[in-house]
């Protein structure tokens, strides 16, 4: 797993930090990767249960690059975090899976009604879009694909709890 900050700010108010990284197309980096970023949201000052949520995420969207977007053992995917001011924005791109592939993500991301009860899959973006303010999907001209979530401050986090999260973080 190949981790850059692309820039970084002490941790706190108005923070601006971005990290990139670039892994194998494999499950195994998975658990690493999602507490990697839920982290990083800790650091710039987010409260547990964002932190939780952006695990969620991750865990879900880099299944989902490896897992339908990866064409062979050789691929990778790469997931952009930037954290601003009270939002994330999270990016998945991988190599691009099959056209049925890019037909079922398109619609799960797109879809006005979730997957029926009786699909085992499926259900991980209705989960993504949940706790998302916003998800699109960008495929390129080689069929690469970026999935792009932004996902808000909660609107119960005070800057109280901001605060003490920025205390704890220097125990």
């Amino acid at each position: 797993m190949d981790s850059q900050p692309q820039s970084s700010s002490p941790a706190g108010a108005n923070s601006h930090a971005a990290y990139s990284v670039n892994l194998p197309s494999d499950l195994e980096y998975i658990p690493p990767l999602r507490q990697f970023v839920a982290e990083i949201a800790r650091v710039e000052g987010f409260s547990k249960k964002f932190c939780f949520r952006t695990e969620i995420i991750v865990d879900e969207l880099v299944t989902n690059g490896i897992l339908h977007g990866s064409q062979d053992v050789h691929s990778s995917v790469t997931v952009s975090a930037k954290f601003e001011a009270g939002s994330m924005n999270l990016s998945v791109q991988d190599q691009g899976g099959t056209r049925l592939n890019l037909e079922n993500l398109k619609r799960a991301v797109y879809s006005p009604k979730p997957p029926s009860s009786d699909k085992k899959k499926g259900r991980g973006l209705v989960i993504v879009q949940m706790l998302s303010s916003e998800v699109k999907i960008d495929v390129g001209e080689s069929g690469q694909t970026q999935v792009h979530v932004v996902k808000t401050k909660d609107p119960d986090e005070t800057q109280a709890q901001r605060e003490k999260l920025l205390y704890e973080s220097d125990l």
